[in-house]
């Protein structure tokens, strides 16, 4: 199953809780939120690059 690397929003406190008064559900709802502000810029790691360049480490030896 697909981790989701969706940096959460500034705004955001828990589940149905936003500071600026919406229905703050994370998972797709922040992202297209237009008072969407992302805490913390974040380079998420291209997993499946990671993967292959792992298996082909094992191939080699």
């Amino acid at each position: 199953m697909a981790r989701d690397r969706e940096t959460v929003c500034m705004y955001y406190v828990a589940a149905g809780q936003c500071k600026k008064g919406r229905d703050a559900a994370h998972t797709h709802y922040c992202q297209r939120c237009d008072k969407y502000v992302p805490r913390a810029r974040v380079r998420h790691k291209n997993q499946k690059k990671e993967k292959l360049r792992r298996i082909k480490e094992r191939e080699a030896e």
